[in-house]
């Protein structure tokens, strides 16, 4: 599919591809700072967690991911997604869902009363995690 501009707009469209490359590799968020549920309470300018008013200490890479799943509760997040979460790689094998496993466990064992029986870190079986409000 090819897109035809007037003439008259080239200066304008080359204006503006040219302010789009200026901003190119940043990420622009219009994202809530502060994220609350019942017992539950994420600020992202702090990197602070809290759960049933105790602060939870986290690895960067354990907020990073908690982060964007709280901000979506209910979403599913395979795999591969917090692989890609945890590493940044678009390329993500199956050999590597051990450190999802790894990183929404150790989440669970700081988050959760029993991790066992999840509160927040809702296994989807086969298909990865979701962040649920109980």
């Amino acid at each position: 599919m090819v897109i035809e501009f007037p003439e008259e707009r080239l200066s304008e469209i080359c204006c503006i591809k040219r302010k789009l490359q200026t901003l190119e590799g940043v990420k622009i968020y219009m994202e809530p700072q502060q994220i609350r549920y019942p017992g539950f309470f994420l600020d992202t300018l702090q990197r602070k967690v809290m759960v049933e008013e105790k602060e939870v200490l986290l690895t960067a890479r354990e907020f990073d991911v908690l982060a964007v799943m709280a901000r979506h509760p209910g979403r599913v997040y395979t795999y591969a997604q917090i692989c890609r979460m945890i590493y940044g790689e678009t390329d993500v094998g199956e050999e590597m869902y051990s450190s999802a496993y790894c990183l929404i466990s150790g989440l669970r064992k700081k988050l959760e009363k029993e991790p066992r029986h999840p509160r927040y870190l809702d296994t989807v079986y086969g298909v990865g995690y979701r962040f649920e409000i109980a």
